[in-house]
């Protein structure tokens, strides 16, 4: 490796960003550089309150700087695609939240820009990182608990409607399946390993705010296999992910943000229930920054999450993916 630490910027100052700031911040492979905001003010005070050398009032100037090598770019879903590809073009490797992009089209472009720029690009799915993931998969894989049959998962929250949130804007490509239901329909096609070959959706839209308060999907694939996802704002915290096969089941009730120091999942087989516990795994942010950095660093394409496996998230998802009625997703609207 010809650096030991990576120059990070950051795109805007979302309150995502303040949960992987830290992670830079502390990585052995990264150093917290730089962050632009609209105004210079607001990138100052999160500069100041994270430790980054450097403040830009304006993205464009963010990246015209060429001390910075990597961009993470937490800004709202529809602009994902807009500055991401000007970050490769302007030379930078980029960490793009989830989802990648609106379309299965703006990944293509995405992934084009990274091939012409020679640039790594990833997509933020931080829950991959942490060992508990490649644990659950290693079982599945070795036929733990026989051939996969369901997968189940879900991710839901309470959010408050009568607050402005980036969520709830439909321009900005919100809606709780691009925010939290994406988590869902990635686990699923990993654990699965393959393409669903049909996907049906539903979604429950709010009057106000057009965008989907509560999302469900199906999706089947080869061999008459099932994955079955709920996603929604309009619910007490739910989240969780059921693999259920042949021979028994494992039961995650952790997936998305397992504990650093101690996280678990239970092992059903023959009706007898085992808790494997995973300690000191790590901060999921942690082990995203250090993971993207050293790829980069060591010039290698392990990428748990690469640019092409959203592209393929994308188009696979069909109507799970396009909530704007471009497909025929059955609507109901909520009474807000």
């Amino acid at each position: 490796m010809e650096a030991k630490q990576l120059n990070w910027g950051i795109l805007g100052a979302a309150k995502i960003a303040r949960s992987l700031a830290p992670a830079i911040r502390e990585s052995r492979f990264a150093r917290a550089y730089a962050v632009a905001s609209r105004t210079l003010a607001k990138a100052e005070t999160f500069a100041n309150e994270h430790g980054f050398e450097k403040s830009y009032g304006s993205y464009e100037a963010l990246l015209e700087d060429p001390e910075v090598q990597v961009i993470y770019n937490p800004l709202p879903n529809s602009l994902h695609c807009e500055w991401t590809i000007k970050a490769l073009n302007a030379g930078k490797h980029v960490l793009c939240e989830k989802p990648l992009a609106d379309n299965t089209a703006q990944c293509e472009q995405m992934i084009a820009a990274a091939k012409k720029s020679g640039r790594l690009l990833m997509e933020a799915f931080m829950y991959r990182f942490h060992p508990q993931t490649s644990k659950i998969k290693e079982l599945v894989t070795q036929g733990t608990i026989g051939e996969v049959r369901i997968v189940r998962a879900a991710f839901g929250f309470p959010l408050n409607q009568e607050v402005p949130n980036v969520r709830l804007v439909e321009k900005l490509t919100g809606g709780c399946l691009m925010d939290v239901g994406c988590y869902c329909v990635n686990a699923i096609r990993n654990l699965l390993g393959e393409e669903p070959i049909s996907v049906l959706g539903y979604a429950t839209r709010g009057k106000t705010t057009g965008v989907d308060l509560t999302f469900a999907g199906t999706l089947i694939f080869s061999n008459h296999r099932v994955g079955i996802f709920n996603s929604s704002f309009q619910t007490v915290l739910d989240w969780g992910v059921e693999i259920v096969g042949t021979e028994g089941r494992i039961f995650v009730p952790s997936p998305w943000k397992p504990n650093a120091q101690l996280a678990s999942f239970t092992v059903e087989t023959r009706g007898e229930p085992k808790t494997i516990e995973v300690r000191d795994g790590g901060g999921i942010y942690h082990l995203e920054v250090d993971h993207f950095s050293r790829c980069i660093l060591m010039r290698c394409k392990n990428l748990p999450e690469p640019a092409e496996q959203s592209r393929s998230e994308g188009s696979s998802g069909k109507t799970v993916w396009d909530k704007r009625g471009r497909l025929n997703i059955p609507l109901a609207e909520t009474t807000r």
